[in-house]
């Protein structure tokens, strides 16, 4: 539900990254719980973010 809600406020965008970045897959309302099965764009977007928190 909790990403149900973020795709509502933020985007549907956003609501898959944060599940990318949690690697959240049972029974989620979007298919990108892992970097094998979200969208390149959710992914490169995460990988980006990863890279500005890291260095």
């Amino acid at each position: 539900m909790a990403f149900t809600l973020a795709g509502r406020l933020g985007g549907d965008i956003t609501a898959q990254a944060i599940q990318l970045a949690h690697e959240y897959e049972p029974q989620p309302p979007y298919q990108a719980g892992n970097p094998a099965t979200a969208p390149h764009a959710v992914v490169q977007a995460v990988l980006a973010r990863r890279e500005s928190i890291v260095n």
